[in-house]
């Protein structure tokens, strides 16, 4: 596996290892960034720790939160809903989807979907939307 400038740089942090290195350092910087509700930064810092887990479940909350606020989140929610959907085709590509939580994420972009759908005045759609599976979303 091919290591980055980061993981060379380890032993000067005296971190032995990979583990140590997102212990001390990715998962960290990751919460802090969540904590400052910085969630993309700490979605791509979680990922680089290989916290995939915490990735989709971070995507879930922050999605769900876009869609509670008013307004639907405007851009900030726009480029979430996107990286969303890039997460989950990658994870799915290279098996990283724990299954609840990829069809949670499925679900929201779905829900996502339909709003912008009725908001459009396209209710036809929204209801399209509404009615199909998480089976035949096809990210």
């Amino acid at each position: 596996m091919q290591t980055g400038v980061i993981e060379q740089a380890a032993p000067l942090l005296k971190l032995d290892d990979a583990h140590n290195l997102n212990a001390e350092i990715f998962v960290p910087a990751a919460r802090q960034a969540e904590e400052s509700d910085r969630v993309l930064q700490a979605i791509k810092l979680y990922n680089l720790a290989g916290e995939y887990t915490t990735v989709i479940n971070s995507l879930a909350i922050a999605l769900g939160t876009t869609l509670a606020t008013p307004g639907g989140g405007g851009e900030r929610a726009r480029s979430l809903e996107a990286a969303a959907l890039d997460i989950i085709r990658h994870y799915e590509r290279v098996g990283r989807a724990p299954v609840r939580a990829r069809d949670a994420v499925v679900k929201l972009l779905r829900i996502r979907e339909a709003l912008d759908a009725k908001a459009d005045g396209r209710v036809d759609r929204a209801l399209e939307v509404g009615v199909h599976s998480t089976n035949q979303y096809t990210c």
